[in-house]
């Protein structure tokens, strides 16, 4: 999993204007607050597992005991307009969204917040900076009492897949297309494939399909988007989701499409996304 940390600052010795104490960077109303989250995949291909991680912030973690505040992550879209929030009394929380909704891959935005008002009289049992001490605050439901930085997960070919079910289309087939402002590959399924990768088993047979359907999707890219090289102002550079793509393919060390005389869509593929497939190097189950 990968772990981000927020740290309170003891530069400046002084605490931002508020009503209460928050722990979030740069404001050191927890003088020694720290604030981990950690990201992994979660069970669905459009979800994450998130872990919430306080630690010297006494206050904030009996309101979340005592069930007035509880662990929060926004999840949102810029590009879409989307915008949800996620809550849990656990400190680890499966996230999970429609890809359909977004144009691009999410932010996410871990918190705590209140749900209950309250009004305290704080101690030097609360972890809390000494200007804090001995002073009755209020907290009013939906008040953020910790904050974590924004995370954008870094895109893959996949972020960038939205699958349509097709009643048109025969069984077993899929067609790809593409729709731009911004960018993003359509694939449309049969009816039974899309049932199929809906609710089927994580098999092997699923990520074979996957394979096919982003060899299909790199193929399209060299047809379409490989002739003005990036430099037209409409060219695949304007795009961010294409240009976080080129970033992806790079740290793969795998072609560009552009790259007319190296990119095979089928090897990037599957480079990328390998068939898995039973060693027979034995010759079966006589050996």
């Amino acid at each position: 999993m990968t772990q981000i940390v927020t740290l309170a600052s003891t530069e400046t010795g002084v605490t931002k204007s508020q009503r209460y104490p928050i722990l979030e960077a740069g404001n050191v109303s927890f003088p020694r607050g720290r604030y981990a989250v950690e990201f992994g995949p979660g069970e669905r291909r459009a979800s994450i597992v998130l872990r919430h991680d306080l630690e010297n912030v006494a206050l904030i973690r009996r309101l979340i005991e005592e069930g007035v505040a509880r662990y929060c992550c926004t999840v949102s879209s810029p590009v879409s307009s989307y915008r949800r929030m996620h809550y849990s009394i656990h400190p680890s929380q499966e996230i999970g969204w429609d890809s359909n909704d977004l144009g691009e891959p999410p932010l996410f935005t871990p918190m705590v917040i209140a749900f209950e008002a309250r009004t305290l009289e704080l101690s030097d049992q609360d972890d809390v900076h000494p200007i804090w001490e001995g002073r009755t605050i209020e907290i009013a439901r939906g008040s953020r009492l910790a904050v974590g930085p924004v995370v954008r997960l870094k895109p893959t070919l996949l972020h960038l897949l939205r699958i349509d079910e097709d009643t048109n289309l025969r069984d077993g087939t899929f067609q790809v297309d593409a729709e731009s402002q911004p960018f993003q590959f359509v694939v449309k399924v049969s009816v039974d494939l899309h049932r199929y990768l809906q609710y089927g088993p994580r098999d092997n047979i699923r990520g074979h399909v996957m394979t096919n359907v982003v060899t299909a999707c790199l193929a399209l890219l060299q047809r379409d988007f490989s002739d003005d090289g990036g430099q037209e102002e409409d060219g695949w550079q304007s795009d961010r989701n294409l240009m976080a793509l080129a970033d992806y393919l790079e740290e793969n060390d795998v072609p560009h499409w552009t790259e007319v005389d190296d990119f095979r869509p089928e090897e990037v593929a599957t480079r990328l996304y390998p068939h898995l497939v039973e060693d027979v190097s034995k010759g079966g189950p006589d050996g």
